[in-house]
């Protein structure tokens, strides 16, 4: 890593872990408004910010740019009111038709923060399950709570609240793999189980939230699933290491090692694994099966590829180059997942082989729907 990047992970883990940040590496004149760009890409502004404050005053960025990123924590910080809010309405509209959702990552996984309203807001994932799913769609229509036009994929129900994005899952997730997806539901139902779930008590509503064996898992798996398709941010594998730091010692490690090989996803794990501990700042000891055997993988490979494409891989090659038609942007996205698929097969290995027909049928599925709408 070149120095700026070090000194953005630096304020990372700062931020994180609420530590010290080593002074000396901020001598002479940092480049503030590349690491402050890395931020934005990463979507991590709101830790930055609180690993900035570590830093001696005349050693932090120029008074304007640190106005600029006070106001973002700012936004930051009421866009997560705005989400436990809508928690707050959702969740007993459900609840009060007999529908028990369970919130997946978002406003949950931010409770293992030091400071919840810090992490930056994406959506709100709601678990509702298959015997329940098109009741609560219904619902929300009824309810007049959908505020723009709907979409619909083959896990769950989009719509918008008001400029919040709320989506209602049929399923959790679907591998490409059908032999391992086939496992991955029952797991799914087996550890979502009203006995084993976990209580959020938001503003005196319980929201209910996934056990330590599944969220670890599933966590890592829909990062993964991500940067297979096009990338992520710091803030997925943040997410993924403040839960395990968090979760650490109620986490069942023969079980989730006997998972992790079903799932197919050891190596991958490992793999991001050394990044988890080295740049953001996890413990060894609190990463489950921690190795170093992948370490030029992972910094030259997929460090570089995290730092390049940002956050769901928002800043890549492939939506720069998107041509504007609908029909031909479908194809160059197809393409540049291909292009993307061959590269990473020999780095993560034989299992992003199925994501190829995964995309394709997925692909041509939404553009029918699209299409016959």
């Amino acid at each position: 890593m070149n120095r700026t990047e070090q000194q953005f992970f630096a304020l990372l883990q700062s931020g994180l872990w609420k530590k010290p940040v080593d002074q000396s590496l901020f001598s002479g004149d940092p480049d503030w408004s590349t690491i402050l760009k890395m931020a934005h890409m990463q979507t991590v502004s709101g830790i930055i910010f609180d690993g900035i404050s570590y830093l001696q005053a005349d050693l932090q960025p120029p008074t304007a740019l640190l106005r600029q990123l006070y106001q973002t924590v700012i936004r930051i910080e009421k866009s997560h009111a705005l989400f436990n809010e809508r928690l707050t309405r959702l969740i007993p509209l459900l609840q009060s038709e007999n529908i028990h959702p369970i919130l997946l990552k978002g406003q949950g996984v931010a409770q293992n923060y030091p400071d919840p309203m810090r992490r930056q807001c994406g959506d709100i994932d709601l678990y509702i399950g298959k015997k329940d799913y098109r009741r609560a769609c219904e619902l929300a229509v009824e309810k007049e709570i959908v505020s723009n036009d709907t979409l619909e994929s083959h896990k769950h129900f989009y719509f918008e609240w008001d400029g919040v994005v709320i989506e209602f899952h049929r399923i959790v997730e679907k591998f490409p793999d059908p032999f391992k997806n086939k496992i991955f539901q029952q797991w799914t139902q087996y550890h979502l189980q009203r006995g084993k779930l976990q209580v959020w008590n938001l503003n005196d509503i319980d929201v209910l939230l996934p056990p330590p064996n599944f969220n670890a898992l599933y966590i890592f798996n829909h990062a993964f699933h991500h940067f297979i398709a096009d990338g992520i941010g710091c803030r997925q594998l943040s997410d993924w290491v403040m839960y395990l730091h968090r979760f650490c010692d109620q986490i069942d490690r023969q079980e989730l090692m006997k998972d992790l090989k079903a799932f197919g996803l050891l190596r991958a794990w490992q793999i991001f694994g050394y990044i988890a501990v080295h740049q953001l700042g996890l413990s060894e000891e609190r990463f489950p099966f921690y190795t170093d055997k992948f370490r030029d993988i992972s910094q030259t490979v997929i460090l570089k590829d995290i730092l390049l494409s940002g956050n769901f891989g928002r800043y890549g090659q492939k939506w720069a180059t998107r041509p504007a038609g609908y029909l031909s942007g479908k194809f160059h996205n197809f393409r540049m997942k291909n292009r993307r698929l061959i590269q990473l097969s020999s780095t993560i290995g034989s299992s992003v082989g199925f994501y190829y027909l995964y995309y394709l049928v997925i692909g041509i599925r939404q553009i029918v729907n699209d299409k016959l709408k």
